[in-house]
């Protein structure tokens, strides 16, 4: 669990700078550019473990958790708050199923997916595409709330669990959430940490403390 304050700072550095490129990629509701200064929480996963899993950590806005998961790459956006996010549309976008559209929600998925640079081409000629939305009613209801899952599932992947995944709401294409969870699929730069022999040295050998935030 050794890390450094040097390693911790370089690697905070980077995944920074990345979740502004997702955050001005995606349009997502951030105050921009994203700092240390304003991070409700950070991991940095500890070195030698993060060589073994190839995921650098995460970091948490007053919005978002953007994960750096996946072959040290950008895989994973979590918002904040969701239970709070489903009540409040609940209450206020409870709409008949009449207005439900998949063809739009599938649309809007793979737009995107793409502008994070995912693989949608790939995902779509090697994966099954599921589609549902929120029915807080259960599926015999008359309404339904304009939150769609749009799932791609391997067909080896099947009863198991899922290759990629988004939840928006479609109205705003606010995302909820976002999962790639194979690197092949995933078409951004990984993150490497430079001169790691330097970072690691006795010479930057404080220890600091980490949260425990990796899921």
């Amino acid at each position: 669990m050794f890390t450094t304050k040097a390693y911790r700072e370089e690697a905070l550095r980077l995944i920074i700078e990345e979740a502004n490129c997702v955050a001005r990629e995606l349009n997502l509701p951030e105050s921009l550019p994203i700092t240390e200064t304003n991070l409700l929480e950070v991991y940095i996963t500890p070195p030698r473990i993060a060589q073994g899993m190839r995921a650098l950590g995460n970091i948490t806005t007053s919005n978002y958790t953007y994960y750096i998961s996946v072959d040290n790459k950008f895989s994973f956006l979590v918002r904040r708050n969701l239970e709070q996010e489903y009540s409040n549309l609940r209450a206020h976008c409870l709409w008949p199923m009449s207005r439900m559209d998949t063809n739009a929600a599938y649309q809007i998925a793979t737009q995107l997916l793409a502008a994070a640079s995912m693989d949608v081409n790939a995902l779509n000629r090697d994966c099954k595409v599921q589609i549902q939305a929120f029915t807080p009613e259960g599926r015999a209801g008359k309404h339904f709330v304009p939150v769609y899952w749009v799932y791609w599932v391997a067909p080896s992947q099947e009863g198991r669990g899922i290759t990629a995944s988004i939840e928006f709401v479609l109205p705003t294409r606010t995302i909820l959430q976002m999962h790639v969870k194979d690197s092949k699929y995933i078409l951004r730069k990984p993150l490497e940490i430079a001169n790691l022999d330097f970072l690691l040295s006795p010479t930057n050998s404080a220890p600091v403390p980490n949260a425990p935030a990796n899921p």
